[in-house]
């Protein structure tokens, strides 16, 4: 093939040059995004029921819902969630399912449902979950003073949201804070009583009137007509004009027995921005879209909305666009440092300018081409993706050096240059095909692991075989035209290796002299290095993601007071008014939301407050300040302040506890034997648990129907209830349609305490009216405010955190809840931890496996890839030293820094053992050297011949991470465990691995006692 290659020069250079007009092309074609776009095996069913109790919801909706969910194809778990006007249902499906299908069929399940779910409750909302949901920035839409919020609502809602939506690169937008209008129905009390009516005779009028009746066809002759019978109402004057029926037979408009008013409905839920009530937009974009394109459209039309609607005020809050910034800014400035040391360590270790020009040029070339792959894959450009490039650019011209070196080794030897090229490439074919194939091996397993970490590894491992598949491309094709077509220089005008390679070079043969002087001990001294890092390991914190300096607060706060929306807002406002004292911005989501994609059911007691300050010390003080204030002017309230999340945190972000217990009845108790089982269990349970919310309780009011009196005065049991229904809350009546939009028609409320509404309000008809307070009792209690259940039932469920004793406290746990009537089931993240593990030490045992087999394919022998495979431990080894100094954690960062040491450590062994197995070969041809000179020569020439890739590697892959050490931003601060671990594994783990691999080369080839000797 390179003999082909040579005699076509031009051909060969054309081509790469068109592939890279190509790359260039397509590079500005490459989504851009954070994270890879991962489908999350989740469908979250969102449930809202205004004015109903958790039990209610718990009983009439998610039990119904569960039950059919549960059916579903690949459902591995179901969690579920009721509280108060609302509840969560989410679905975790295995691994790999076709969540487009899965999304399909739950909402074929809930289309069968709807018949069975409450009347007055609208269809519960489905999301799929995927990475592209977070949003990439919050708008702030608020109403200038005095102006109309409806009016701005529905501005929101019909213009600026569809624009937005037009944006190229938008995939979705989402509301909060709307405020929608209705039709209130206020009766006149005497009027209705003066001809024997009531407020239920209105509502009844107006639902009986307001139907569409349906559709007709007419034969007329040869024709047939449609015809459409509506006596849907369309405006507030039909409402009125509509004659009800009273005692004497005549009929009455409705106008003169009650107004139609327009109002605004009761708000479950407020957005306040710095103060100001307003809705909030947030943003999501496309999976294909360029994130650092889209920002600057969205911009431009926030600037237009300001121009085209001046009552109101728009802002840009929460913009994650500078984690793309730093995060990929830092790895392209990794990149460009790699690049740049690559070509300095060329400069300082070669003696002429040619071939570090020759070898450098193979990383933008490689990068280029690779473009095109990552096009032709659907590969983004994202933090991971390039990540894998990032840490691919050592080995990028690690194969050119090889190739390059051994071209230029012929020619000295006195070959032409075509069969330098030739010879030359041939030689190192195999090593270097090897190497590239001992990496892949450690990353190819890893793309079956299971969950969200094996959809990141996969980025970056068909990130970084691409580049290197393309290096090999740019070494065997493009490096040996290039060397013919550029290097004339004759051979013995080639200036050997610089004066500082030479002065390392000859510390490395002091050094190689002093190790096999004193064999014993630096054997002894590289075993022992090897299992260190396991010890150390212990000491090391695990963690999910690596800890990010941040600016920027959370505080989610429940009350757990039975107030109403406006007293939530008034503590909140409270609350913020210590962030308002200092230069700080702030929002506030107050009650329920109205977010589609929000994946929490909250509560009308439930806040969520966002500040963002100016550095990491006033956010503390304020942090300080708000926990003092809570724990003191509201001390039954809960609260969590911690790290405002952000697009990247919280993908990885779980609320699940490190071990949940889940207690069940075995068999059925009153609630009141429940309570005292439940508190006589917690009595003995081990300490420092942590209860779930389904113990959280608030005061509620019991209303018991009197049945026998009610059926005594002849009135119905259904009579009390639409009467209750009336008085407590917004009672909805119908729809008002116009121009396609729906209004709701309900009664008005008043402001009167229980005891008022039940003594002032009647039931009854014609004569026989009676007070409600007749068939009524009530009383104050605790109701349950939340409650839990999975696919097997409800639950009530205590945590503990990942310090405790969990053998033991499982096996005490399961005894004591089956002798206070409970069973009890175990799960959380230590579950699935443990499953992870399971799973990544099968695929290590698979990778090794891998390894080993390529190795002694290209060895062609059994024990001397065991000599390269040994080397994996020692960088081990260094990388947790440097973590364990540096205090870094156990994270998926530092997981993709040891998989990266486990791919590179290999490559310098692999190649040596390659190298003095081939010296061996030629020197078998001296007859002027014995075996043992054979074996020693080669061992020696080998150490030198390989120690400039090993450096070139080794120090350019270690170099490109340092500014992440001196560097602040989240995209440093994401790598710094990463760089940790390579910079330790791959400084240490080489330095240990120079002399081992000699050592343990000799001990296997000429026995145990000579070399120990």
């Amino acid at each position: 093939m390179v003999r082909y290659l040579l005699t076509r020069p031009i051909g060969v250079m054309l081509t790469c040059l068109v592939m890279m007009v190509f790359g260039v092309f397509l590079f500005f074609h490459v989504p851009v995004s954070l994270l890879p776009d991962i489908s999350i095996p989740e469908i979250v069913v969102k449930v809202r029921y205004p004015n109903a109790s958790a039990e209610e919801i718990e009983r009439d909706v998610t039990s119904l819902l569960r039950n059919s969910l549960s059916t579903v194809d690949y459902v591995e778990d179901i969690q579920c969630q009721s509280t108060n006007n609302a509840a969560t249902l989410t679905l975790k499906f295995a691994y790999k399912t076709r969540m487009d299908l899965a999304n399909v069929q739950v909402n074929e399940k809930l289309d069968r449902l709807i018949s069975s779910l409450p009347d007055d409750m609208e269809r519960p909302e489905v999301i799929k979950l995927s990475t592209s949901d977070v949003p990439i920035v919050r708008l702030q839409v608020i109403p200038k003073p005095g102006e109309n919020y409806n009016q701005i609502s529905e501005l929101t809602e019909r213009v600026i949201k569809k624009r937005l939506e037009q944006i190229e690169g938008v995939s979705m937008v989402d509301i909060n804070g709307r405020q929608q209008s209705a039709l209130t129905i206020v009766p006149k009390k005497k009027a209705l009583q003066a001809v024997g009516l009531n407020e239920l005779s209105i509502a009844n009028a107006i639902r009986e009137n307001n139907k569409d009746l349906g559709s007709l066809s007419v034969k007329d002759g040869q024709y047939i007509f449609h015809v459409r019978i509506n006596q849907e109402f369309g405006t507030r004057e039909q409402i009125l004009s509509l004659p009800l029926r009273i005692r004497d037979g005549s009929h009455v408009p409705l106008g003169k027995l009650a107004d139609v008013e327009k109002e605004v409905k009761q708000a479950q839920g407020y957005h306040v921005y710095n103060g100001l009530v307003g809705l909030v937009i947030t943003i999501h974009k496309h999976p294909a879209a360029r994130m650092n394109r889209l920002e600057p459209k969205i911009k431009d039309a926030m600037a237009q909305f300001s121009l085209d609607y001046p009552n109101v005020s728009f802002y840009l809050t929460q913009d994650q666009n500078f984690l793309l910034e730093e995060g990929i800014g830092n790895l392209n400035q990794d990149l460009i440092y790699g690049g740049f040391f690559c070509l300095l360590l060329l400069f300082l270790f070669l003696g002429n300018y040619q071939s570090p020009i020759l070898m450098g040029i193979s990383i933008p070339i490689s990068l280029i081409i690779t473009a095109i792959f990552f096009y032709l894959f659907g590969i983004s450009f994202n933090i991971i993706s390039l990540s894998g490039l990032t840490l691919g650019v050592g080995m990028l011209i690690d194969n050119s050096i090889v190739v390059l070196e051994s071209i230029t080794r012929k020619r000295k030897l006195g070959l032409s240059i075509d069969e330098s090229c030739i010879q030359g490439v041939n030689e190192v074919m195999s090593p270097v095909i090897g190497n590239v194939l001992t990496t892949v091996a450690i990353y190819a397993p890893l793309i079956f692991l299971n969950g969200l970490a094996g959809s990141l590894i996969f980025d970056q491992a068909i990130a970084l075989t691409i580049s290197l598949g393309v290096s090999l491309l740019v070494a065997f094709c493009l490096n040996p035209v290039l060397y013919k077509v550029f290097m004339k220089t004759p051979v013995e005008r080639l200036k050997d290796d610089t004066i500082l390679y030479k002065g390392i070079l000859k510390r490395y043969t002091t050094m190689m002299d002093k190790v096999f002087a004193h064999r014993r001990l630096f054997l002894m001294l590289a075993f022992l290095v090897m299992p260190m890092g396991f010890f150390l390991a212990r000491n090391i914190r695990v963690e999910t993601l690596p800890t990010l300096s941040s600016t920027e607060s959370i505080i989610k706060i429940d009350w757990k007071d039975p107030i109403d929306v406006e007293e939530n807002r008034r503590r909140t406002e409270l609350l913020t008014s210590i962030i308002q004292t200092y230069p700080a911005s702030w929002e506030a989501d107050i009650g329920i939301d109205q977010f589609i994609l929000s994946r929490e059911s909250g509560t009308i007691q439930n806040s969520q407050v966002y500040f963002k300050t100016e550095n990491a010390k006033v956010k503390s003080e304020v942090n300080r300040k708000i926990s003092k204030f809570l724990a003191v002017q509201f001390p039954t309230a809960t609260f969590q302040i911690e790290n405002a999340p952000n697009a990247f945190t919280k993908i990885f972000d779980s609320n699940e506890p490190y071990l949940e217990v889940r207690f069940r009845q075995l068999v059925n108790m009153s609630d009141e034997t429940l309570s005292k089982k439940i508190d006589s269990l917690f009595m003995v349970l081990p300490t420092n648990f942590k209860k779930d919310a389904g113990f959280n309780k608030e005061t509620g009011v019991q209303i018991n129907i009197n049945t026998e009196k009610a059926l005594r005065y002849g009135v119905s049991r259904e009579a009390i209830k639409d009467k209750l229904n009336s008085i407590f809350g917004a009672y909805r009546i119908s729809k008002l349609k116009t121009f396609g939009e729906e209004e709701v028609i309900q009664l008005s409320e008043d402001n009167q305490n229980i005891a008022e509404k039940l003594s002032n309000v009647v039931v009854g008809r014609d004569s026989a009216i009676f007070q409600l307070r007749t068939f009524i009792d009530y009383h104050y209690d605790q109701q349950m405010k939340s409650i839990s259940s999975d696919r097997s039932g409800q639950y009530f469920s205590v945590s503990y955190e990942s310090s405790a004793d969990h053998p033991q406290i499982e096996r005490n746990i399961s005894m004591l809840a089956k002798e206070k009537g409970f069973s009890a089931s175990f799960t959380g993240s230590k579950t699935k931890s443990r499953k992870l593990m399971m799973e990544m030490l099968m695929i290590a045992a698979i990778s090794l496996l891998l390894l080993y087999l390529i190795l002694a394919i290209q060895f062609e022998h059994l024990l001397y890839p065991l000599i390269v495979m040994l080397t994996i431990p020692i960088g081990f080894s260094g990388s947790v030293f440097v973590l364990w100094l540096a205090g870094g954690s156990f994270d998926i960062m530092a997981a993709i820094g040891f998989i990266v040491v486990f791919g590179i450590i290999v490559d310098d062994p692999s190649l040596k053992v390659e190298t003095i197995n081939r010296l061996r070969r030629e020197y078998a041809q001296d007859p002027n050297l014995n075996s043992g000179d054979i074996l020693l020569k080669a061992i020696r020439d080998a150490g030198k011949i390989c120690l400039k890739p090993l450096l070139m590697v080794s120090l350019t892959t270690s170099l490109a991470l340092i500014p992440v050490f001196f560097s602040d931003g989240i995209g440093n601060e994401l790598q710094r465990p990463l760089a940790y671990v390579i910079v330790g594994g791959l400084t240490i783990g080489t330095f240990f691995t120079l002399w081992f691999i000699p050592l343990t080369y000799l001990l296997i080839s000429s026995g145990r006692k000579k070399i120990l000797k």
